[in-house]
């Protein structure tokens, strides 16, 4: 059965991919790509042929499961300087697993850059820091500031709020559209939602499926 729609998000984690010369654990990366609706999909990784020659990728099409995702591993294998600060577009394609036609598509840019990967800056970006008092402490030891992560509690809150999302979100998906409902129905008219409106939860579900996983 055709899915019969024109363009639907793709979610792919993460948004860029950045490889460093100096760092040899930064020369293979995992791109996740995530599937947040009820039915199957095919993907397709497409990049021009001058730059695909820098780049394995042992599965560059498939099937992406409803509900699922699947992990894409990008290797660089052309690491020399003259390659370092041009970035290179890789396209995702996403079609139509019957007729095969193209129903969505990002673009990923991938870069190789000098030097190392400055883990610490590195992990710094992986925290949420906040402005308000006592939230996040920096100490000084010498010449080394530590910076201290923020309370655990906002990281269980945060993690509350998003799962609650994803669980009404879910809901909303199954419930039926306002030209699928049937008539008469027991369902009252408020539950009967927009075609527009379960696009807009598909994307929401993708978006915070992808911070519980990471989290």
């Amino acid at each position: 059965m055709s899915l019969n729609l024109h363009q639907i998000p793709v979610f792919a984690f993460p948004s860029s991919l950045k490889f460093f010369l100096g760092t040899k654990s930064t020369h293979t990366q995992v791109l996740t790509l995530y599937s947040p609706y009820n039915f199957p999909v095919k993907y397709k990784v497409h990049c021009h042929s001058s730059a695909w020659d820098k780049y394995i990728v042992p599965n560059p099409e498939g099937t992406i499961p409803g509900q699922s995702s699947v992990d894409l591993v990008i290797t660089h294998k052309q690491l020399i300087t003259s390659n370092c600060n041009v970035p290179d577009k890789l396209k995702i394609l996403i079609q139509d697993p019957v007729t095969e036609q193209i129903i969505g598509g990002k673009l990923v840019e991938a870069v190789l850059l000098n030097g190392e990967r400055d883990n610490r800056s590195h992990t710094d970006e992986d925290f949420d820091f906040h402005s308000q008092e006592g939230s996040t402490r920096l100490v000084q030891s010498g010449r080394t500031l530590q910076r201290i992560p923020p309370n655990l509690q906002t990281t269980t809150t945060n993690h509350l709020v998003s799962s609650l999302i994803v669980a009404i979100c879910a809901i909303i998906l199954f419930l039926p559209t306002e030209a699928e409902a049937p008539k008469p129905t027991n369902l009252p008219s408020y539950l009967q939602v927009s075609h527009k409106i379960q696009l807009l939860a598909s994307l929401l579900l993708g978006v915070f499926l992808c911070i519980l996983v990471r989290t």
